[in-house]
């Protein structure tokens, strides 16, 4: 297994209508009941940025869809939104580090093209008006996880969300660990970062 050149996956997404919150944003939305009603290419973007010892890498996926997502008027603990992220769409500016990316150290995308990720069981947290935690299922890679993250609406007119949750790429087998006789490695903990505004 290679060692890579450059840090992808220490990835902040800042999500201004991105997958993760684009499923939070349908958290708050309609329904999609078939591959024919989901959402396609939402507006906004999911950005990342990724950084080892020596580089920082700025990323964007381009391609994502909501598959399902809840009814309106679902109480806000049933609310949840499933957000398909293809992985081949990853662009860093440099041709080169994206094809490393998709090749098999990484998101390996000739077998596992696409992420899935389920926002669901939205929590008020006390005290802070807008702030909610919410779960967060990933696939990503073949693994499956649970993860905790936060959500917080910054603006209801028009609706923004943010929000921010950490992944520990290792956990799904995505890139080789991390090693101090390897500079070039990514760190484990990705921190993620989205927004949406619709």
């Amino acid at each position: 297994m290679r060692t890579t050149m450059f840090p992808i996956l220490r990835t902040t997404l800042r999500l201004p209508a991105t997958a993760l919150l684009l499923g939070l944003t349908l958290l708050l939305t309609q329904t999609a009941n078939s591959a024919e009603d989901a959402v396609a290419n939402p507006p906004g973007s999911i950005e990342f940025v990724g950084e080892n010892a020596i580089a920082t890498a700025n990323g964007v996926f381009h391609q994502w869809r909501i598959v399902e997502q809840s009814e309106p008027g679902t109480p806000l603990a049933e609310r949840y939104a499933v957000v398909e992220i293809d992985l081949e769409s990853v662009d860093t500016g440099i041709n080169r580090r994206d094809d490393h990316l998709r090749d098999p150290d990484f998101f390996e995308v000739t077998r596992w093209p696409m992420a899935t990720v389920k926002a669901h069981s939205l929590r008020a947290e006390e005290g802070v008006a807008g702030r909610f935690t919410a779960r967060f299922d990933i696939d990503l890679h073949g693994v499956q996880k649970t993860l905790e993250g936060e959500v917080v609406v910054e603006s209801e007119s028009p609706l923004v969300l943010t929000g921010a949750l950490v992944v520990d790429r290792l956990a799904f087998d995505v890139g080789p660990p991390t090693s101090r006789w390897n500079p070039m490695a990514v760190d484990a903990e990705i921190p993620v970062r989205f927004r949406i505004e619709l």
